[in-house]
């Protein structure tokens, strides 16, 4: 696909730059393009089914049980984004998360707090995840902005 006769050839990557005195940290987190295997060792939670009275059923959205796991899957979720993100990094290894257990999945904050890097350094790495994926709110109303101000615009109106 091309745009505007530009060709692009892979996915955003935002970059972490991370000093410490002499030291140099640099993380990369990278677009997640394919959710699929998420998919399969994660499945969303389907609601139960309520029977009403002459056979007809109604999915139960509101039931207790299918909000804690949909609100579990969420973070499975994000917490596998996070983690699929941060691929990009050369190097990056996890001591303890695996990949093919969702339960262990959550623990890349720990894992980042534990390796050292303060609250302030998390929350740039997670801000570069989400940057990445398109996420950034700011971002976008900002390329709006300078769409609708650019000649393009102009001349479609």
């Amino acid at each position: 696909m091309k745009i505007q006769g530009k060709k692009f050839d892979g996915p955003a990557v935002e970059i972490v730059p991370i000093i410490r005195g002499e030291e140099e940290i640099i993380l990369k987190a990278q677009a997640v393009l394919d959710y699929e295997d998420f998919h399969t060792i994660c499945p969303r939670p389907t609601p139960p089914e309520k029977m009403f009275p002459g056979g007809r059923k109604e999915v139960n959205v509101n039931d207790k049980k299918y909000i804690e796991d949909i609100n579990g899957y969420s973070n499975k979720k994000y917490a596998w984004m996070v983690l699929k993100s941060l691929e990009a990094t050369e190097g990056l290894e996890w001591e303890t998360i695996d990949m093919s257990k969702p339960d262990t999945w959550g623990n890349y904050n720990k894992e980042l707090t534990d390796s050292g890097f303060t609250e302030a350094e998390v929350v740039r790495i997670l801000m570069a995840v989400t940057n990445a994926q398109g996420l950034n709110s700011d971002k976008i109303e900002e390329a709006r902005k300078r769409f609708l101000a650019s000649p393009v615009a102009e001349s479609e109106k």
